[in-house]
């Protein structure tokens, strides 16, 4: 017990240090950014004030003690589009995927310096982390694995972050979302770019072992985060005029969910698989998010046949054939089985 009081102690004294060590701002990106014709504005609140309002709130664990009796906890943070150029022979086409500009800024700057820091965080608690290129080990197996990504607005209105999971994604890899989307809006003070979600999002080179053989262990919790864009001024601004916040954001995230992680509980990492259904029906709506408020993406004609994905209360999401191919959310009441199954 005095032990594990130590490893708590000890990351959150890391976790202010680093917080600290954040007000003196991001030097590289900082450059960057003026080298783009621009100079980066520092948040209003210091980091280190928005780590300890975080860390008292009632929604959010203390720091956590990490080790366990199979040793410290492994962690996985991917740099997005770091040297993309390494990519294996199964995923050359993807080595010209850059990522997002903004002048002569390139995203997998601001990735790298993110995940660079979030990777520190978690290590002076004392997690072993691998801080990942693009290019994924084979099978590669972890506690938590998190790409980090920025994205670039292409709609009007365009704002925040967004998070998502592989499509067929365990309980473990929700729950680790839903860590993240606690932790890093409070951090950052960026808006959820609710309806952004897209379907490469969840279908991300690094969650497709099923494709690939240099993808993560389906068994591994899994989640891509977009951080903002970095085409917008008010998320470009808050991004690199002050990357630790982010990286606190996301190293709260992961420890939050580490917190109440099993290991060993295989129906947590789990990944249900569901029969082929048919819309039962008349126009279906096939909507964003599991919620009558959702945007809808489609409406689907009866017949269709969906590979559900997963159930939430009386929701399933779901990946719609026919003449293209949709993912969403209908309604458990839309779908029926097919005659015979």
């Amino acid at each position: 017990m005095a032990e594990g009081k130590a490893f708590q102690r000890a990351g959150l004294i890391a976790l202010a240090l680093a917080a600290a060590a954040g007000l003196l701002g991001a030097a590289a990106l900082g450059r960057s950014a003026l080298r783009a014709g621009e100079a980066p504005r520092r948040l209003a609140a210091p980091p280190y004030g928005l780590a300890r309002r975080a860390a008292a709130h009632p929604s959010v664990p203390a720091w956590p003690a990490i080790m366990r009796e199979a040793g410290p906890w492994r962690v996985g943070i991917q740099a997005g589009h770091w040297r993309v150029e390494e990519l294996p022979e199964e995923q050359y086409r993807l080595r010209d995927s850059t990522g997002a500009r903004y002048g002569r800024f390139r995203e997998a700057e601001l990735n790298l310096e993110v995940a660079r820091r979030v990777a520190d965080l978690l290590r002076a608690s004392g997690a072993r982390v691998d801080l990942l290129p693009a290019r994924v080990p084979a099978g590669y197996r972890a506690d938590a694995f998190v790409a980090v990504h920025a994205d670039g607005a292409d709609r009007p209105g365009a704002r925040g972050w967004k998070a998502a999971t592989p499509w067929r994604a365990s309980e473990a890899a929700r729950r680790l979302r839903e860590a993240l989307a606690g932790t890093y809006p409070r951090f950052t003070g960026l808006p959820e770019d609710r309806f952004g979600t897209t379907s490469y999002m969840r279908g991300y080179y690094a969650f497709s072992p099923h494709r690939y053989e240099h993808a993560i262990d389906p068994r591994t919790p899994a989640v891509i985060l977009e951080m903002g864009f970095i085409t917008v001024r008010e998320d470009r601004e808050a991004l690199l005029g002050n990357p630790q916040a982010a990286a606190l954001g996301i190293a709260a995230g992961i420890m939050r969910f580490l917190s109440g992680h099993d290991p060993f509980d295989r129906g947590q990492m789990a990944v249900s698989l569901y029969p082929v259904m048919r819309v039962g029906v008349r126009g279906a709506e096939l909507l964003s998010h599991p919620s009558e408020d959702a945007l809808r993406l489609a409406e689907l004609p009866e017949g269709t046949l969906v590979r559900p994905l997963h159930r939430q209360d009386g929701w399933f999401e779901v990946m719609a054939w026919g003449s293209w191919r949709r993912f969403g959310w209908l309604s458990a009441a839309a779908l029926e089985p097919l005659p015979g199954g």
